[in-house]
């Protein structure tokens, strides 16, 4: 091989030529550094200085390390390249034409720019760069503060926040080790040998978790909204001191199975369940202080029950007088003198003396027709005169129709009962009865006729409204069945057909409306959270939420009957809700990890797998297999306790959130590039490798 002259600039400016063999240029620069070493105080000790110029020397070694290391980051193909040329056999190396044609160069040819060339390129932009790249280090502080970014620099690739920190974190400690190992041994071979493992087990121990690993698994397909509302419900949740896990507050099936792994871990369920175990208690306490905004607890439910049927009773009392009220207003107590024509009467009668005469005699259609018409005339001595007074009349008609409704109803007196088929003589569809006549005579009255036409719009307006929404509250021996099906039920009841009925009691009676709401919230309570034998059921505040908004109809009903409560103690109504609201937004969920009541571990399932792992690791004496048996075991329990302390806590969403967002992928991409880039760049400044000429530097040449 060809002898050739190296030259090193020395720190008094002249030059020193060394002569060495061709392609060996790092054994040149390593005698040219034992000469300066020898000859020269080349680094000089911070006492030797002052502090100024420390402090200037850490500065600039500062920035010239974390230049170095910036360059790394698109010269490491062509370093990579570099280091091959340098190391591998030459055949590997040589251009593929020089194995062909003897004309072509057999040496090693560069595609790819390196790092060094890069800054030189740079250096050509901005002369003031060649600085930096060429700056030594006055003292043993500037040799670390230029060591420590040129290797932490390269972490910035990293694709994350939390990547870029972790990145450049251990790129700074695998800086810190070489540049101690060198300034020790003097040998850059063995600063290499000892920082690169270094940093291959710090990047394994420092890197994602086995929980952010899980944590970013499970929020995968989780929005930004949902994890926003989960927070928020968190928060109020907190404030009645409910304990919700991450799996209940979101509604995504890998959330809810991590939450469910961990509850069934025998690391992490310690802590999940001191969490939740106290949840019964506060669920009822919840639902209680609700129970009280509505009502305070009545002292008897049938005492509650019977007045809620005396407010519907007068409500529908109320409405009839109201309606008799507008119709006597209207025109049915016409003046005293006012008649209707004699043979108009005379008519009238006819058709009462027709039935009687149609009537067995003695009968008691007979007897009550008899009745009837003597009711119709005027007798003195011998002589009848029909009567004529419209207010008399309409005295007699009222009479008969009320005795033929209640006879219908069959709670009529038996001096007022009228048989049916006189009844219907009386009155008929077709209006020929002997009393539609009548009243079809009166009618003839224009003021009678309009009294006659608001009774039947406010029957219809209003005793028919009444009467349909709260007939059921009104009858005798009312009690709670009857309630929750009129009024909470929805395939019976509907939002707008509460609000009628609530708002017609609230009329009458707002204390009504609020014990209707009062008595069935308490008894759902009482039925939700029961003794039970196994000890503390930790989903009984789903039960209570199941019982009163179990479908989307019930949940409308129920905050229907909350607006006419609100009504009655004269709340806003979106004010008064809101703490309904949360309730069952809270106790919704407190049933949706299905191992919420079993805690702990899957006995026959670990007993089990343990069984394998015994089996297999007796079939083999390698003590490095049982170990990693062990390791394995011993970070899925480790997992399991970090993830249960998380979920433990009040801001379990948001903790896991974070913990998922380290984006372990990236951590672990980056740990990679960076050990590659620390491996070998550095490598080539430190050994001064030699750069072949670039191909497309040689083709211009040839």
């Amino acid at each position: 091989m060809s002898k050739v002259i190296y030259e090193f600039e020395l720190p008094n400016k002249t030059i020193l030529e060394i002569e060495g063999e061709q392609g060996k240029q790092a054994e040149a620069t390593a005698k040219a550094k034992d000469y300066i070493k020898q000859n020269f105080n080349q680094t000089a000790q911070p006492e030797d200085l002052s502090a100024l110029d420390v402090a200037k020397d850490v500065g600039v070694s500062a920035a010239s390390g974390t230049y170095k290391g910036l360059s790394y980051i698109p010269g490491i193909a062509g370093d990579i390249e570099q280091l091959g040329n340098q190391f591998l056999p030459k055949f590997l190396t040589r251009p593929i034409g020089s194995f062909f044609d003897p004309s072509v160069s057999k040496e090693p040819t560069q595609v790819l720019p390196t790092s060094k060339q890069i800054r030189g390129y740079a250096e050509t932009v901005v002369p003031q760069l060649k600085f930096l790249g060429e700056y030594e280090p006055k003292t043993t502080i500037g040799e670390y503060a230029q060591t420590i970014p040129e290797f932490a620099a390269p972490g910035l690739l990293g694709k994350t926040k939390a990547a870029r920190k972790f990145a450049v974190g251990l790129g700074a400690g695998t800086g810190a080790t070489y540049e101690t190992i060198e300034n020790l041994t003097g040998s850059p071979l063995a600063a290499v040998g000892i920082s690169l493992p270094g940093s291959i087990a710090a990047s394994y121990f420092f890197g994602p978790t086995t929980a952010a690993r899980l944590s970013e698994k499970a929020f995968q397909n989780v929005t930004k909204q949902e994890i926003d509302e989960a927070i928020a419900l968190e928060t109020i949740a907190k404030t009645e001191d409910i304990k919700l896990l991450p799996g209940e507050l979101l509604e995504d099936k890998l959330v809810n199975q991590l939450t469910q792994d961990v509850l069934s871990s025998e690391k992490g369920a310690p802590y999940i369940y001191e969490a939740v175990k106290g949840r019964p208690r506060l669920a009822e306490e919840l639902a209680e202080k609700q129970a009280n905004k509505i009502a305070d607890m009545p002292e008897s439910q049938r005492q509650v029950l019977k007045s809620i049927q005396e407010t519907a009773k007068s409500s529908i009392i109320k409405s009839q007088t109201e309606r008799r009220a507008a119709a006597y207003n209207a025109g049915y107590k016409v003046a005293n003198d006012q008649t209707i024509d004699t043979s108009q009467a005379l008519n009238i009668i006819n058709n009462i003396d027709n039935l009687i005469q149609q009537s067995a005699p003695n009968s008691a259609n007979f007897k009550k027709l008899k009745q009837l018409r003597k009711e119709l005339v005027i007798k003195k001595g011998k002589t009848e005169t029909p009567v004529t007074n419209i207010n008399i009349l309409d005295d007699v008609f009222k009479t008969y129709r009320d005795a033929v409704k209640d006879s219908r109803k069959n709670v009529a007196t038996e001096k007022r009962f009228i048989q049916k088929d006189l009844s219907r003589k009386l009155f008929n569809n077709e209006k020929t009865g002997a009393l539609d006549i009548l009243v079809d005579t009166l009618n003839t009255n224009p003021s009678y006729k309009k009294a006659n036409e608001v009774f039947e719009e406010l029957s219809k307006t209003l005793v028919n409204v009444v009467k349909d929404n709260t007939s059921v509250l009104a009858r005798e021996g009312l009690d709670l069945t009857a309630i929750e099906k009129f009024v909470f039920n929805p395939t019976t009841a509907k939002p707008d057909d509460i609000n009628k009925t609530l708002k017609i009691l609230n009329a009458s009676n707002p204390e009504a409306t609020k014990q209707i709401a009062n008595v069935y919230f308490r008894n759902a309570i009482n039925n939700a959270f029961p003794l039970v034998k196994e000890g503390e059921d930790l989903t009984q505040g789903f039960k209570l939420i199941q019982k009163i908004v179990g479908t989307k109809g019930q949940e409308k009903n129920f905050m229907a009957v909350l607006d006419n409560v609100a009504d009655a103690h004269g709340l806003p109504k979106v004010e008064f809700k809101v703490g309904f609201k949360n309730m069952i937004n809270i106790l919704e969920r407190t049933g949706r990890i299905n191992n919420i009541n079993k805690p702990g571990f899957d006995v026959q399932g670990i007993a089990a797998r343990t069984l394998a792992k015994d089996l297999a690791m007796m079939k083999t004496f390698n003590p490095l297999v049982r170990l990693a048996t062990k390791y394995g075991e011993l970070k899925a329990g480790g997992a399991m306790d970090s993830l249960g302390r998380i979920m433990a806590n009040d801001n379990s969403v948001a903790s896991l959130v974070e913990l998922g967002r380290t984006n372990p992928q990236s951590k672990a991409a980056i740990s990679r590039v960076l050990n590659i880039i620390n491996f070998v760049s550095p490598t080539t400044e430190r050994f001064d490798i030699p750069t072949p000429t670039p191909l497309i530097e040689q083709s211009m040449t040839e």
